[in-house]
């Protein structure tokens, strides 16, 4: 088994934040009917954004680096 780069732990976790913010949002929508809560969008949105910038450094610098390619080997 091949060890983990820290960037890809890195959009692992930020993954799994989006994944807890996007449940907190269905949770508070379906329970109270009100309009989503600002705070936790504004969380989302930033999560989102992290994530997007990491994947993009992932994408421009992995095979370069040695991290990998998105497109298997023949």
């Amino acid at each position: 088994m091949t060890a983990t780069h820290p960037i890809h732990a890195l959009r692992a976790s930020l993954e799994d934040k989006r994944l807890e913010a996007v449940q907190a949002l269905a949770d508070l929508g379906a329970t109270a009917g009100t309009p989503l809560d600002p705070t936790i969008l504004a969380e989302l949105a930033l999560i989102q954004l992290a994530l997007t910038a990491v994947r993009e450094e992932i994408d421009a610098h992995s095979v370069k680096l040695g991290w990998g390619s998105a497109e298997a080997l023949a």
